[in-house]
């Protein structure tokens, strides 16, 4: 037994000897990792280090470039970048162990670094002659970088107009006063501080400039009233009546798209937002846009102008956008994604007037003119003798029953007109910013169509198919109606008739209540539609000179008084416009005699046409003419014409990395 337990000895020994091997091997192992490891972070370290002071380095130099030009960017040392030293930004780099080489291409700055550490720190313990490694690190900034702005005009307040259109939009009532509209339109919130606000409501701005996300209107102007409290003063005050007067009594509150209304047409959405946005615009333009989104029709008060007898409705199509951004880039592509871009909102406008606010029609309808039509067409029919003449008729053919022509004139005393468009839009297509500042803007108008008609037997009917998405298709205005109705002539005395009417199946003495048949004999209608061809791209230049508060800063107030972007306006004056209107001659339905009565009248029917025609043009132009003035511009929408401010500043103070 004692030679085995001595074999069993020397076999522990000998496996003690092998597990020393292996530990030395597996610390020798660790200490490798640990070497590369800690060798990796310090370079990863060390890179990361090199690339913050090159960041630095060119962002100061574009900045010192940008307002003092006469330097020699490119002939600068390391010396000479003062932000590259141990004491600022804990650079050891020096002439013997850092190089940089400064270039510039316009008011952008690139700067190249170079800086030589120890490969590794482990490596130093033996003795070598290739114990360093060069990392090197690049970036280019631009500073004083030009901002420009476009917005549209809020030309006219009309506090119950504005009350009525955004309360049915918000689905609240609202009955702030004109002093209180007016202290929204006079108040500007800062945009930078509202988009970052939104951030918590899930809105943010990109890199690239897009907003994205979504929230209600109620969410989004609540945000509004958070901001303008925050900066205190006059904004506390606009913010106060925002806040008790809208958002606290909004109804019906949709999840809205701000990126819809709002572009940042900039690669520094930072810089370019840090400007002022009108509280009203910015008001109008997200409740529009939420009325767009559900369709929403909106009577509108228009009574208020002194008017009787009229119906407005309008609806939103299109809610207006605000635009900013680098002219340097959008004169590159004035289309594409850096586009400085600016519309007002469309519209579909409906209007119902019923005629006995046209009192002027009544002389014409006593006019020797339409005498003669009826005269003409009774003689020609023989159905309008003498007295005597019927009389005898009368005694002759006593109990006679027969057809008579009934000849109407504007027997329906409603004119319907619909107005689709209204969008004006602008866009920055160049800049200058030598020898004082000017930036170049293109207008465009939207086609504006304008019918007239009846288009439909009844309002409710007209307005649902002027708002209906199907195409409207309207009915002339029926001026001239050649009917019949049927009549029964009862024999009273030898000198004499009495007269009963046909009404359903029994008579009425009353011609007015008898049973018509329209147009039998045909017709004259009167109706409008037609397109108005809208204008552009119309180009001016928008100069600082001699007036600069024609192109103030950015960050200043716009003025809407400089540029002259109008067009042909048909609303002006819609005389123009409605002495278009043309003739509808209906076509007989009977095929008998009466079917030669608008052929045969025709030159007195012409001669008709052009006095209603110039009678309604008349009435018309200026009983529409402050409706839809005073509607479209309190709304901010412009139908042929663009109100168009413009700001520029050319060198903001903002630096930012391009990479």
């Amino acid at each position: 037994m004692r030679p085995q337990r001595t074999l069993q000895y020397q076999h522990a020994n000998r496996q003690g000897g092998v597990t020393t091997i292996l530990a030395l091997l597996m610390m020798l192992s660790l200490f490798t990792f640990v070497a590369v490891v800690a060798d990796t972070g310090r370079l990863y370290l060390e890179k990361r280090s090199l690339q913050k002071n090159a960041d630095l380095a060119a962002m100061e130099t574009a900045l010192i470039y940008c307002r003092d030009q006469t330097i020699d960017v490119d002939s600068m040392t390391l010396d000479d970048l003062y932000v590259l030293s141990a004491s600022r930004n804990n650079f050891l780099g020096n002439a013997t162990n850092s190089t940089v080489n400064v270039s510039r291409s316009g008011n952008a700055v690139t700067v190249a670094l170079t800086y030589r550490v120890p490969a590794s720190l482990f490596e130093q313990l033996l003795p070598s002659d290739d114990n360093e490694v060069t990392l090197s690190a690049s970036a280019t900034a631009k500073a004083c970088e030009p901002s420009a702005r476009l917005g549209i005009s809020t030309n006219l307040i009309e506090a119950d107009i504005l009350n009525s259109v955004l309360g049915d939009l918000l689905g609240t009532n609202i009955s702030l006063t004109l002093a209180s509209w007016q202290g929204l339109a006079d108040v500007d919130i800062n945009l930078l501080d509202f988009t970052d606000a939104l951030g918590d409501v899930g809105i943010s701005v990109g890199q690239d400039g897009i907003i994205t996300g979504t929230a209600s209107i109620a969410t989004i102007l609540d945000t509004a009233v958070s901001v303008l409290n925050s900066a205190g003063g006059d904004s506390a005050i606009a913010a106060s009546i925002l806040d008790t007067q809208i958002v606290d009594q909004i109804i019906s509150s949709p999840n809205i798209a701000l990126g819809s209304i709002l572009s940042v047409a900039s690669t520094d959405p930072e810089s370019a937002l840090d400007v002022g946005l009108n509280v009203l615009d910015l008001v109008k333009g997200v409740v529009y846009l939420g009325g767009k989104d559900n369709d929403i029709v909106v009577d509108v008060p228009i009574n208020l102008l002194g008017l009787a007898s009229v119906t407005v409705k309008l609806q939103v199509t299109e809610a207006p956008q605000f635009s900013i951004g680098n002219p340097e880039l959008a004169k590159v592509d004035p289309y594409g994604n850096d586009a400085i871009y600016v519309q007002t909102a469309q519209v579909k406008t409906f209007i119902s007037l019923n005629l006995p606010i046209l009192g002027t029609l009544d002389t014409l309808l006593t006019s020797p003119l339409v005498s003669e039509i009826t005269d003409t067409a009774n003689d020609l029919l023989t159905l309008n003798l003498i007295g005597a003449l019927n009389n005898i008729l009368c005694a002759v053919l006593c109990s006679v029953e027969k057809d008579q022509v009934d000849i109407d004139f504007l027997s329906t005393p409603r004119i319907d007109i619909a107005v689709y468009g209204g969008r004006g839009e602008a866009r920055v297509t160049d800049y200058n910013c030598e020898n004082g500042k000017s930036l170049d803007v293109d207008t465009t108008t939207s086609t504006l169509n304008v019918v007239m008609g009846q288009f439909g037997d009844d309002l409710a009917e007209a307005e649902s198919n002027v708002f209906s998405s199907s195409p409207l298709v309207p009915e002339p205005l029926p001026i001239l109606d050649i009917g019949s109705i049927h009549v029964k002539k009862t024999c009273v005395a030898i000198f004499g008739c009495s007269y009963q009417y046909r009404k359903g199946a029994g008579w009425t003495t009353d011609k007015n209540q008898a049973d018509r048949q329209s147009y039998v004999g045909g017709g004259i209608g009167l109706m409008l539609d037609t397109d108005i061809l809208g204008s552009g791209p119309i180009g001016q230049t928008i100069s600082d000179a001699p007036d600069a508060l024609c192109l103030p800063g950015v960050k200043d107030e716009l003025n809407f008084s400089c540029a002259d972007f109008e067009a042909t306006d048909p609303i002006a004056s819609l005389a123009t416009t409605l002495s278009g209107v043309e003739a509808e001659f209906y076509t007989p339905s009977n095929g008998n005699i009466l079917g030669t009565v608008t052929s045969l009248v025709g030159a007195t029917a012409s001669t008709l046409i052009s006095s209603v025609n110039a009678l309604i043009t008349s009435t018309l132009s200026p009983v529409l003419d402050p409706i839809l003035n005073t509607l479209l511009n309190t709304l901010g929408v412009s139908l042929t014409t663009a109100d168009v401010g413009a700001a520029l500043t050319c060198e903001n103070d903002k630096v930012r990395l391009t990479n």
